[in-house]
This record gives structure tokens, C-alpha cells and sequence, in this order.
């Protein structure tokens, strides 16, 4: 209980320091554009500092809902793991304005996903990958946080990589709040070869994964945007830029 307090305080203290927009220092040297599954376009990391990016590199992520999941935990955490079995995911996110591409400090981000077995903590009545029980995830918050955004507009959370579960690709989903109010409810895919290796190498998903019919392609909600996935030895690294309105 104790610990619930301090998680409350601190998510308190945070939203009432507010947001700030500061003139972006977004690299491009090496700019890779991630491709939203709308056509969207947007831009990330390289190593040349400049003040801004010309107004068509920040493009407003697009609106998908925080579908049939959602819970507000109040859980401020980077770790959201929670020892779930899984290919360990290090997922770092970055808050910009769209347009000219200016940084948020202090911005609120939620996250949740599916777990290895396409199974939402909190939740009875859903699919997974079909044929498991649901009663390890009733009363359950695994892979569910939030993280305040830092100086530059980044988060990090260390989870693992999604599942599919019926009907769905994997993605993971997403909110951001400027000063108490949600601004984009949005997901963030995978490319579907990454997806392909994780459910051929790791348990739990190797044991379901010829059971996948949906993939990147056929995902009925195609509203969202890619992130931009590398393997290391023994985990993987996501990251993907989060594109809100100007206020």
C-alpha cells in the first residue's frame, strides 16, 4: 500500500509541474523515416544536432482509440515487465509537435500491451493466441505504465516484445497527456520480419506461432505507426517518435 502512495504522489507532483515545449535538437544525420501504417511519415535519430526539422518531418501521429484494455493504474514506471516471460523489449519513445517538431518535457505516456501469450493483464473475457486460460491475468496490471517525458521529450520502458492475439498484429498501445488531458490514443507496430523471428525463437510465443493468420498487412486497425526495431545480443530496442498537436 505504501508503495501504491508513493507511486500516486509521484504521478500527482508530475502532472502538476505541467508541460513545456522546447525548439527541438533532433538528429539527422542518419534520419530514418518510420512508416505509420496510415502512409503517415515521421522521422528519428541520427548524430548532426539541428533546431528544427522543416514542417513536413513531424507529421501528427494518427488516432486509433485505446481499444477494449485500457487501465489507468497510476503505475509511474519504467520497469513494466513485471516477470512476464518474453524477448526482452527496451522501448524508448520521443514526444514531439507536429509540425515543428519542437520537444515536450513533462508530457505524460502510458503504455500497455499484450503479454507473450496475446493476454492483457486485468482482463477475463479475451482471446490471447486461443485455446489458453485467462485466469493468470484477472486483477493482474503487468505490462502497463507511465513515464513522464525528460527535458529532451524521451521515455524508456523495459517490458517484453507483444504478442499477437486474435485478429491483431502485435503493437503496443500508447497515450499522451499535456497537462491532464489526453491529446492521441495511438499503437505502435513492429516490422512484421522482427515479429517472425521472436515468435520462431523465443517462448512463449514459439509454441502458438503457427497459429498467427494476422499480420501487418490484413491488421483490421491499421491506424498507428511503425518503430524502428534493432536486435542486440540477447533483447531487442524499439523506438518511435510520438507526433502531437500543437497547443
Amino acid at each position: 500500500m505504501a508503495g501504491d502512495d508513493r507511486r500516486r504522489g509521484s504521478f500527482t507532483a508530475q502532472q502538476e509541474t505541467g508541460p513545456r515545449w522546447r525548439a527541438s535538437a533532433i538528429d539527422v544525420a542518419r534520419r530514418r523515416t518510420l512508416v505509420g501504417l496510415s502512409g503517415l511519415f515521421m522521422a528519428v535519430a541520427g548524430s548532426t544536432p539541428v533546431r528544427a526539422q522543416g514542417s513536413r518531418s513531424c507529421v501528427l501521429t494518427p488516432e486509433a482509440g485505446e481499444g477494449p484494455f485500457y487501465l489507468d493504474p497510476n503505475l509511474v514506471r519504467s520497469d513494466i515487465t513485471a516477470g512476464q516471460p518474453g524477448a526482452p523489449l527496451q522501448l524508448a519513445l520521443e514526444v514531439v509537435r507536429a509540425g515543428d517538431c519542437a520537444t515536450l518535457a513533462n508530457a505524460r505516456v502510458d503504455v500497455w500491451h499484450a503479454d507473450g501469450l496475446g493476454l492483457y493483464s486485468g482482463y477475463e473475457k479475451q482471446s490471447g493466441v486461443g485455446g489458453i486460460s485467462t485466469a493468470a491475468a484477472v486483477g493482474q496490471q503487468y505490462l502497463r505504465g507511465t513515464q513522464f517525458t525528460d527535458a529532451a521529450g524521451r521515455v524508456q520502458f523495459r517490458t517484453i516484445f507483444p504478442s499477437w492475439y486474435g485478429g491483431r498484429t502485435p503493437h503496443v498501445h500508447f497515450k499522451v497527456f499535456l497537462g491532464g488531458n489526453e491529446v492521441v490514443a495511438s499503437q505502435i507496430f513492429f516490422p512484421d520480419e522482427i515479429s517472425k523471428e521472436v515468435f520462431a525463437e523465443w517462448q512463449p510465443y514459439r509454441a502458438h506461432a503457427s497459429k498467427r493468420s494476422t499480420f501487418n498487412d490484413n491488421d483490421p486497425i491499421k491506424q498507428g505507426i511503425y518503430s524502428d526495431v534493432t536486435r542486440l545480443r540477447a533483447s531487442y530496442a524499439a523506438k518511435a517518435v510520438l507526433v502531437v498537436a500543437r497547443r
